[in-house]
């Protein structure tokens, strides 16, 4: 009789711990599903936040435009420089700040703190930044030329 009583427990214990494992299941795949959509929810984010930096940046440079004077200025983000005129990356480029690939700098830091970095002469920077804006010396492709740069290392 204490036999029988033993393998009833048993087999209590055996049933318990099947469904604690298939309810153990259930839970991992529900946390995993929450799991992807929250990393969706997070990639989303990160691309809504990337584009309102991007709008920002065309806005202010917007309205750099209707101001006099010269546009580019120490205190604007490398994002808002590239905004602010189309070959601006290249002038950027040529004095290996945030125009290549090589010489990449975060899109939301400062103009002053990007040259402060890599060594550039911020003057000379904004010389030729400003010097796009100035002159409509353009090439017959509709480009401005872009003002010779001598790099000194």
């Amino acid at each position: 009789m204490l036999t029988w009583i033993a393998l009833l427990v048993a087999a209590a214990a055996l049933g318990y711990a099947w469904l604690s494992r298939q309810s153990i299941h259930q839970l991992s795949s529900r946390l995993d599903r929450y799991n992807r959509s929250l990393l969706d929810t997070s990639v989303e984010l990160r691309q809504l936040k990337e584009e309102l930096a991007d709008t920002r940046a065309e806005l202010r440079a917007e309205i750099l435009r209707g101001q006099s004077g010269p546009a580019f200025r120490p205190d604007l983000t490398i994002r808002e420089v590239t905004a602010l005129h189309p070959q601006a990356q290249e002038v950027l480029a040529s004095f290996h700040i945030g125009g290549c690939s090589s010489c990449a700098a975060d899109p939301d830091d400062t103009l002053a703190r990007v040259c402060r970095s890599s060594g550039a002469d911020l003057e000379q920077v904004l010389l030729a930044l400003n010097s796009l804006l100035a002159a409509p010396a353009s090439t017959e492709d509709g480009r401005v030329k872009l003002p010779n740069v001598e790099l000194q290392f």
